[in-house]
C-alpha cells in the first residue's frame, strides 16, 4: 500500500479527515444559496474541505453546479474576470453548448480556447481591452444568473482577500457586489486565509461586502475526530500504533491538519523499516526542521534588528503581555511603540497572524526559533 498521508495537495476522500459537521453546516447553506465567509490560518485545510464538498455534491446531489475559482496571485480585475472564464467548463462541459452560450451573452469580447494538461478539459480565455472590463464582468455575473436558472450553483471564490490588493479595489468590490445580492440561486463561498483582511472586508460598514455573507471560522480539527482516522491509515498498512502514541502526535503538533498529516508522512516511511520508539517523534521533527533550516534562515536575515526581537517576544511570551515592561527589557526594546510597528509589519510578511493573541503562523518555523535564536 502507498503512503495515505498527504501534506502537498487538496485532500479528498480517506485521506481527507473527518470535518463532518463543517460538511453538513456548508452543505446547508449551499442548498439555501446563502452566502458563506470561510476563513483560517492557512493550510488548516480550507481547500481540502471545499473539494471534499464538491465531491459529496457530485455522487448525492449532482443536480447541483459546482464552480471553483483560485485567486491566489490575482492582481487585477481583469485576472479575477480570466479565472473566472477559465473554470467556466465546470457549469458547462459541452464545449460547443459553452461557446454559444458566450458568443450570445456577452458582448465585444473573443476567446482562445485550450486544453488544460492537467485536467485534459477545455479552457477558454477571453482576450479584451482594459476599457471593456466592467461591461465584460457585467455580462459574465449575468452569465452565471442565467446559468442559476436552471439548476442551483455553488461559486467558491478561494483567496477572496487577493481582491483587496487591486489597484481599483474599493470600486470593483462595489460593482461585484451589486451583482451577487441580485443571484438568488448561486450560493458563494468566499474564502481565505488573510482574516484581518478578510473581517475587514465582511464586517467593516463602509466596505461594499458588510454582512454579505455568513461568518464561518474554520477551526482545527478535534483529537477526537483524528484518531479513528489516523488509526485506520496506519492499520492499512499493517502499522500498528497504540491510542495513546496517536494522541499524543496530535497534541505535539497543535492539532493542525498540515503538520499532522506531514509528519505521518514521514513517521508511515519510518515505521516501515523500524519500530516504535520513544525517540522517533523528536528524530522525525528535528529532520523535518532542517530540511526548512536555508528558508528560515534567509526569511530571518531580512528582518529588520527590532522585527526579530518582536518575533523573539512572541516567541518567549507565547504571544501574550507583549507590551509589559519586564518583556520588553528582557527582549532589549525600548519602547512598546516599536513593538506595536514590528507586529504590523511581522503581521504584513504573515509570519504571525492575531488570534485574541498573537501567534507565528508557522509552527515549524515556532519550533526552528525555538532551537536556533
Amino acid at each position: 500500500m502507498e503512503n495515505p498521508f498527504n501534506y502537498s495537495n487538496v485532500v479528498t476522500g480517506s485521506s481527507f479527515c473527518n470535518r463532518k459537521k463543517e460538511q453538513a453546516d456548508l452543505l446547508e447553506f449551499i442548498k439555501a444559496s446563502q452566502n458563506v465567509l470561510l476563513y483560517s490560518h492557512r493550510r488548516t485545510g480550507k481547500s481540502s474541505l471545499i473539494k471534499q464538498i464538491f465531491l459529496n455534491i457530485k455522487q448525492q446531489a449532482p443536480e447541483i453546479g459546482t464552480l471553483y475559482v483560485d485567486l491566489y496571485g490575482t492582481t487585477s480585475e481583469k485576472e479575477f474576470i480570466t479565472r473566472v472564464f477559465r473554470q467556466l467548463n465546470a457549469l458547462e462541459s459541452n464545449t460547443d453548448k459553452l461557446l454559444n452560450l458566450l458568443k450570445n451573452s456577452i458582448d465585444k469580447l473573443s476567446f482562445q480556447l485550450s486544453i488544460d494538461p492537467a485536467s485534459n478539459s477545455p479552457t477558454i480565455t477571453p482576450t479584451f481591452k482594459a476599457t471593456e472590463e466592467s461591461l465584460i464582468l457585467k455580462n459574465l455575473m449575468a452569465l452565471l444568473e442565467k446559468l442559476s436558472k436552471k439548476r442551483k450553483i455553488v461559486i467558491v471564490f478561494d483567496e477572496f482577500q487577493e481582491v483587496v490588493k487591486y489597484t481599483n479595489a474599493d470600486s470593483f468590490e462595489k460593482l461585484l457586489r451589486s451583482y451577487i445580492q441580485q443571484h438568488s440561486n448561486i450560493c458563494y463561498i468566499f474564502s481565505g486565509s488573510q482574516q484581518h483582511l478578510l473581517t475587514a472586508m465582511f464586517l467593516s460598514q463602509n466596505r461594499a461586502f458588510y454582512q454579505q455573507a455568513a461568518s464561518y471560522p474554520l477551526k482545527l480539527i478535534e483529537t477526537k475526530h483524528y484518531i479513528p482516522w489516523m488509526k485506520n491509515l496506519f492499520n492499512g498498512g499493517n502499522i500498528a500504533i497504540q491510542k495513546g502514541k496517536l494522541i499524543q502526535i496530535v497534541k505535539h503538533f497543535e492539532n493542525h491538519p498540515m503538520y499532522i498529516q506531514l509528519f505521518c508522512f514521514f513517521l508511515w516511511q519510518e515505521l516501515k523499516q523500524t519500530s516504535w520508539n520513544d525517540k522517533i517523534i523528536s528524530k522525525i521533527e528535528i529532520s523535518m526542521i532542517e530540511q526548512k533550516h536555508l528558508e528560515y534562515q534567509t526569511l530571518w536575515d531580512n528582518l529588520s534588528i527590532n522585527q526579530k526581537k518582536t518575533l523573539k517576544l512572541v516567541l518567549i511570551n507565547d504571544g501574550k503581555n507583549l507590551f509589559a515592561a519586564e518583556a520588553l527589557t528582557m527582549v532589549n526594546i525600548k519602547t512598546a511603540s516599536i513593538v506595536t510597528r514590528c507586529l504590523k509589519s511581522l503581521s504584513d510578511k504573515e509570519i504571525i497572524v492575531k488570534n485574541g493573541q498573537y501567534v507565528i503562523e508557522d509552527l515549524f518555523l515556532k519550533k526552528w526559533l525555538a532551537l536556533n535564536v
